[in-house]
């Protein structure tokens, strides 16, 4: 009965990818059990119950038949039934009790490892962004978390707390009933559970890459969902569904791999214990024909047994869901293991208000190998000056924002602001003087008025339509069905190009920036429409420093200082 343990040991210890798959399940998730452990504890307490009472009232049928049937003891048999009723309605009760504490357990457990993951994205560097798409983080935080819930707290430990408890008492009662029996079940049994275990490690690795290959198909769907309509201009329908066949058949044959070699570890111990059973069946009837054992010790110790394959059956049952948990668990590990590149230094500093200057000194950083950023680039930007950055596309003028507002830190060189290394200062210090408007501007599926206060959240109403004016958006506000309180759909997708601006602007002017960033923020506008912003930011312009990235040379008319970019080097500063 201890082998069904320590196949499970096993299973912890099989993971070749960490160090142990026990320190995944055992260390990552204490973290998250660790406010409900006394919860947990009266849970398992009760499932302890159920099982010694399941095992009680297989065993009892040897004192049914031996001490009151066969003996024609009326009274003992009354009393064995009061006590076994009595003990059912609490069974009964207990019962009910832990499926409801422990359904309320799962989900705030569940909850609490989707809150940690969803607040730890919020301090990983645009980096890590780049390299994991959206669907497949959204499929970890949602999808993953689930299959962590069902199938290592729900289903897993819950059903190893419960069965592993049957087993260990199903075992106490057959070396009671008959040691002899009780060896030759140990034997047969011991194979039961050794057998899957190197399976099980392999299964594990299948059902994490089965996973990653979900994820994946996720991301697919994702891109040609916003894709939409390059894929109808171009006709690119077909190619679609073929390149999604494609990678179905790629998910079909990692699925067959997983899910095969999951169910077969749930199915040698099985046929392993339809052999154990028909010898130690066999052994029992000669034993009780020659007189050696009562028909009461067979009938329990059987009924012992078959309870054991019930139980043996529902652990190997839940070790698929377990499989699968801890491939969840482990890609989410992936995510909480991450560092961020850019982070705040130990003694990092508050930056003062700006008043001077930022200065480049001798900065470089490239993205990766194969796409560069900016080189031995220096350049400085007084205070109040309106700065253009001219340049073809891939010239490094969107690697100076990033680097200005820390999206990435400067792999030589340095920043300086007002005299002050940015990696010396807080992140937020420096990003709560800076407004942002990019060439893709992303509003969120909520009212005007609560796009707009996303700039700076402690905004009264009169604050946002302020900010709103300076945009000179907020007429057109006032002319929505529900004014500042209309949805602007996802992705603001229920305003044009020039609205989704001015928006996007007046969201970057309520929280008042010390400097205003324009990245491409008119590029994608018609002449008309980009004139009259134009026309906006060089009024608002006179209160605040203003960087606008651009690779249209006519927009250098509006500069105090113009630099021209080609593939990350300042070529011309006037």
């Amino acid at each position: 009965d201890c082998t069904h343990f320590f196949h499970f040991s096993i299973l912890l210890r099989s993971h070749s990818s960490l160090k142990t798959v026990r320190s995944i399940v055992f260390k990552t998730i204490n973290k998250y059990i660790a406010d409900y452990k006394w919860q947990l504890v009266l849970v398992y307490s009760c499932l302890i119950f159920d099982a010694a009472f399941d095992t009680v009232l297989r065993a009892s049928l040897k004192y049914i038949i031996d001490a009151a049937i066969v003996p024609k003891n009326y009274n003992l048999l009354i009393l064995i039934l009061s006590l076994l009723a009595a003990g059912a309605i609490l069974y009964a009760a207990i019962g009910l009790f832990a499926n409801f504490l422990g359904a309320r357990l799962g989900v705030l457990i569940v909850n609490n490892i989707r809150r940690s993951v969803f607040e730890y994205l919020q301090n990983l560097s645009m980096e890590f962004f780049g390299r994991r798409s959206a669907a497949d983080i959204v499929k970890c935080v949602m999808s993953d978390t689930q299959h962590v819930e069902y199938g290592l707290i729900t289903t897993g430990l819950s059903v190893v707390i419960l069965e592993i408890g049957s087993i260990l008492f199903s075992g106490i009662f057959l070396f009671l009933l008959n040691w002899q029996l009780a060896v030759i079940s140990c034997i047969g049994l011991t194979f039961c559970t050794i057998a899957p275990a190197k399976i099980a490690q392999r299964a594990t690795e299948e059902s994490y890459q089965l996973m990653e290959k979900e994820g994946q198909i996720a991301s697919g769907v994702e891109e040609n969902i916003l894709s939409q309509s390059v894929v109808k201009i171009f006709g690119m329908e077909t190619q679609m569904v073929k390149n999604f066949n494609t990678d179905l058949n790629d998910l079909k044959r990692v699925y067959i791999r997983a899910t095969f070699l999951s169910y077969l570890v749930q199915k040698i111990p099985m046929i392993g214990f339809v052999m154990t059973q028909i010898v130690t069946l066999s052994v029992g009837a000669s034993m009780t024909f020659s007189n050696v054992i009562s028909v009461g010790t067979l009938v329990s110790y059987q009924l012992l047994l078959v309870g054991l394959n019930l139980n043996i059956l529902a652990l190997t049952s839940s070790v698929p869901y377990f499989i699968d948990g801890v491939a969840a668990l482990r890609r989410i590990n992936d995510i909480l293991s991450e560092v961020p590149d850019v982070q705040d230094a130990p003694d990092a500093i508050d930056l003062p208000h700006f008043h001077s200057d930022i200065y480049f000194d001798d900065v470089s950083f490239s993205y990766s190998q194969d796409r560069g950023g900016v080189k031995n680039l220096s350049l400085k930007i007084r205070q109040g000056d309106f700065a253009v950055f001219v340049g073809q596309s891939g010239a490094g003028k969107s690697t100076i924002v990033n680097l200005l507002t820390r999206f990435y830190d400067p792999d030589k060189g340095r920043i300086l602001f007002d005299g002050i290394d940015l990696r010396d200062a807080t992140v937020r210090s420096l990003r709560s003087q800076i407004g942002l408007v990019s060439q893709d501007v992303i509003l969120f599926n909520c009212s005007v008025r609560e796009n707009i206060r996303m700039g700076y959240l402690q905004a009264t109403d009169e604050q946002v339509e302020a900010a709103a004016k300076d945009a000179e958006i907020h007429q057109f506000i006032l002319s929505l069905p529900q004014g500042y309180d209309t949805l602007v759909g996802d992705r603001g997708g229920q305003l044009s190009g020039g609205q989704r601006q001015r928006i996007a602007l007046a969201r970057a002017l309520v929280r008042n920036p010390a400097i205003l960033i324009l990245d491409e923020a008119t590029s994608a506008l018609d002449p008309a429409t980009e004139a009259k912003i134009l026309t906006t930011i060089e009024h608002i312009s006179k209160e605040r420093t203003v960087i606008f990235i651009t690779h249209r040379i006519a927009n250098a008319l509006l500069a105090d200082v113009t630099y021209v970019m080609e593939n990350g080097s300042l070529v011309v500063s006037d």
